[in-house]
């Protein structure tokens, strides 16, 4: 009992403390720079209004109305027009491509339907995939039919409808939109934490070292520390693949081949910064924290649980850095819209490039760090 209320060497321990922290910079800096991100990520990446929607028209009619219902749109904080398209095949292409999540059909009877007194009704196409934007966008659609077309000189404010047909996602599922994006985010924690902590574990335990001086290349050493975690994250992929289906019951619109395919090139890459931290890393302290640097921005920005659209540009633009980024917008366009390869390269190609990038200079600094 004394000896839990004996506080001698307090001060001796902390002392050690300190300087055994002061030893570890790195360790320091995390900790101090982790809150700092975690607060601006929160404050300006989070955004759940829903306004400026992309949207893409196909303007089907060169008269008036069809300029004064443009005008309308501009004019409108829900939508910013960003594409236009030239025919109906396009239009459905832009939203195949998730390069808009709303997309207005102009015809070419609308102005002169107006004039002659008719209500003329504009189809709206809606991306389903993410629902929360989906309900927002379907109202607002509707609601732009009750704006007054200005600039007709006969009849002053003529009467028209906009008609939404959502796409993909009739039902407005959100399962349909997370878990899809939870899948990549879940296979990519697995891998980077798995991947760090077991090199640093083998250096912290001195096994390492015991290897290296074994006859064992260090290309070998590489690839048999991470096939054994490829193959565990394979079948975790095809695990939550089955899950996403069986369970959460969302349809895989796509093709389930290149899915896969896709699957594994975005695992190498988490494998690679994985193996990139564990070459930085001297502790598992540090590698937790380094995984968390890079896990945390993924969670927010990715897309994966927050819709990109929404977040300000300054953050869209350094969530191209983020390879999940990519790998969501590839699987939801496969499974949610059934896009296939040519609709996706756009993130297929960056996404390959990034992890082809990050795993040749993981590799040289492990090669390095391994002859230190």
């Amino acid at each position: 009992m004394n000896g839990l209320v004996d506080f001698r060497g307090t001060g001796a321990v902390i002392y050690k403390e300190l300087r055994q922290m002061l030893r570890s910079p790195i360790t320091i800096g995390l900790a101090i720079v982790l809150p700092i991100m975690q607060m601006l990520l929160l404050g300006y990446a989070i955004n759940t209004t829903v306004e400026h929607v992309p949207a893409a028209v196909l303007r089907e009619d060169p008269g008036p109305g069809a300029q004064a219902f443009l005008d309308a749109l501009t004019g409108s904080r829900t939508f910013d027009v960003v594409r236009r398209v030239r025919s109906r095949a396009e239009l459905r292409e832009s939203i195949v491509r998730g390069r808009v999540r709303i997309a207005f059909d102009i015809p070419p009877n609308f102005t002169a339907d107006l004039l002659a007194g008719r209500t003329p009704a504009i189809g709206a196409f809606i991306d389903g995939s993410d629902s929360a934007i989906a309900q927002v966008a379907y109202g607002s659609a509707i609601a732009l039919g009750g704006i007054p077309l200005r600039g007709l000189s006969e009849p002053p404010h003529a009467a028209y409808q906009v008609r939404p047909v959502v796409l993909f996602n009739p039902a407005m599922k959100s399962a349909n939109f997370f878990v899809p994006g939870l899948i990549g985010l879940i296979m990519q924690n697995i891998t980077i934490m798995l991947t760090a902590l077991a090199i640093v574990g083998e250096r912290e335990r001195g096994t390492l070292d015991q290897l290296l001086v074994t006859p064992i290349g260090t290309a070998g050493l590489m690839l048999g520390k991470l096939i054994p975690y490829a193959m565990l994250s394979t079948i975790d992929f095809f695990v939550l693949l089955g899950a996403l289906r069986f369970i959460f019951g969302v349809p895989i619109a796509g093709n389930v081949l290149l899915l896969t395919v896709l699957s594994i090139g975005f695992l190498m890459t988490a494998l690679g910064l994985g193996l990139f931290i564990s070459t930085v890393a001297q502790t598992q302290i540090q590698a937790q924290l380094m995984a968390i640097f890079i896990l945390l921005p993924s969670v927010l920005l990715s897309g994966a649980v927050f819709e990109r659209a929404l977040m300000p540009l300054p953050m869209q633009i350094v969530s191209y850095a983020i390879p999940l980024t990519y790998f969501v917008e590839i699987q939801r366009g496969i499974i949610v819209r059934g896009a296939g390869a040519p609709e996706l390269w756009n993130s297929i190609v960056p996404m390959l490039l990034y992890g082809a990038v990050i795993f040749v200079l993981a590799s040289l600094r492990f090669a390095r760090s391994t002859r230190a």
